[in-house]
């Protein structure tokens, strides 16, 4: 699945797709794989599926990790590869990268 712009990604999240993480700040995370949780217009709350005792899946109350979409000019989109950057689009400023299955 080939997504090019943060309205595809919010749709391809709200259907219930899974994407597994290919970059993230936080090593242990690379690999992972998670799914949408709660669904809102500016941020997503995200789970490990199948895997309910998850520390991710905890978080925040049982809802899983928050993330926040932030503006269109935070991503890139590029040969499938959904990247999220707090700020320039350098290496020390990346969020996380994910592709859906």
């Amino acid at each position: 699945m080939e997504i090019k712009n943060l309205s595809q990604l919010k749709k391809s999240i709200a259907a219930g797709n899974i994407f597994i993480i290919k970059n993230h700040r936080v090593p242990e995370f690379i690999g992972q794989k998670r799914k949408g949780n709660v669904i809102q217009t500016n941020a997503i709350y995200t789970i490990v599926p199948n895997e309910p005792e998850n520390r991710v899946t905890l978080a925040n109350g049982g809802k899983g990790s928050w993330l926040e979409y932030g503006k269109a000019s935070a991503w890139e989109f590029n040969n499938g590869i959904c990247t999220l950057y707090n700020g320039e689009h350098k290496p020390e400023n990346l969020v996380m990268s994910f592709v859906f299955e």
